[in-house]
């Protein structure tokens, strides 16, 4: 996955966000870098839905690499299973919820923004609202009630100037008796670590509302947010006997990378198969990415732009060694630090 965008099952053709119209150049003539025309049949090495964009212009290819795209693969697929259990949970006065738990980069919103737009409901004229069954909010700056409230009656839609004309306690009564409305069973909140800025008793507060939250509407709470967010989530002792947690670890050189980089580069639209396939190729992508999966997806998709530009048309270990490849996309000191076994995987 690169982009928040829709996801296609493992091994399909990437749906661009934003699908480019390319039947004006359904019957231009391409040539590969020796010359030889490039046809649909010479493009084997690409997604069946990335054919016909690798027989457009150069802009369009261009605008293909840049656009947003899902992959499916396997460390996002255990996500998606843990976060479906949660919904089908039956509802109960103690739920099971989720602490999804990554460095920056790793695909945490893309994650969740995935599986809140795949049970977005249409509006239902009989009951005159959308259901939301699953609300996905961002932890606000000020780990406040009031600040929270808010920001879960934006996600709904719920009127903009609702908050102001509500007294704090009618704010929390409104809100749950909306999300009761909406059948609301999940509520998912992304940047949870924002709790942090707050003061150890705005910590405790806000804590406690999590739990008469999911105890009063018998909804699954689903956090996420990077691993230092875990000390304070997990210090309310009622909370943390409630929460299961799941970790998307940096990745390390092993098959799971090859298996995603092989998708990815099969997305772009190339007239020359890539020889992605190399532990030095996988060793080079962790190193300099500190297997942060944003990094490794930016860094190849660059790389694709520079072989279109230069026509070579393929994506070789030699340009992704290119320093410019990886300008400004190493991780910060200390973030997807390499254990000893990211690059061990990555023996043959």
């Amino acid at each position: 996955m690169t982009d928040d965008s829709p996801g296609q099952p493992l091994g399909s053709p990437p749906d661009p966000l934003d699908p480019l119209d390319h039947s004006s150049h359904d019957d231009e003539h391409h040539r590969d870098p020796s010359g030889e025309a490039v046809t649909e049949a010479g493009l084997a090495h690409l997604h069946p839905g990335v054919r016909q964009i690798a027989l457009a212009d150069d802009a369009v290819r261009l605008q293909a690499i840049r656009a947003k795209r899902w992959i499916t693969h396997p460390p996002a697929a255990r996500v998606l299973a843990s976060l479906r259990e949660a919904l089908d949970q039956t509802p109960s006065d103690r739920m099971e919820n989720l602490l999804l738990v990554a460095e920056s980069g790793m695909g945490k919103t893309m994650l969740l923004r995935k599986f809140h737009r795949e049970r977005a409901q249409a509006f239902d004229p009989v009951a005159g609202l959308q259901p939301h069954p699953v609300v996905l909010t961002l932890m606000p700056e000020d780990p406040s009630d009031e600040a929270f409230f808010v920001q879960v009656l934006k996600a709904v839609g719920a009127p903009v100037d609702l908050p102001r004309r509500l007294h704090r306690l009618s704010l929390r009564k409104t809100t749950f008796r909306i999300l009761r409305e909406l059948g609301t069973r999940m509520l998912m909140i992304d940047e949870i670590n924002s709790i942090l800025v707050g003061s150890a008793r705005q910590q405790r507060q806000f804590l406690q509302l999590l739990r008469f939250l999911s105890n009063e509407l018998q909804v699954a709470i689903v956090c996420a947010g990077v691993p230092e967010a875990r000390f304070a989530l997990l210090s309310d002792p009622q909370l943390r006997s409630r929460v299961a947690d799941v970790t998307l670890e940096p990745r390390t050189a092993g098959s799971e990378l090859q298996a995603f980089v092989t998708m990815l580069v099969q997305s772009l639209p190339l007239r020359q198969p890539s020889p992605v396939d190399s532990v030095k190729l996988r060793r080079l992508l962790i190193e300099r990415s500190g297997g942060i999966t944003l990094s490794i997806c930016r860094a190849v998709e660059r790389a694709g732009i520079a072989a279109i530009r230069s026509g070579r048309e393929r994506i070789e270990l030699s340009g992704l060694d290119d320093p410019e490849i990886w300008r400004g996309l190493s991780p910060p000191e200390g973030v997807g630090r390499l254990r000893p076994a990211a690059l061990v995987h990555g023996q043959p």
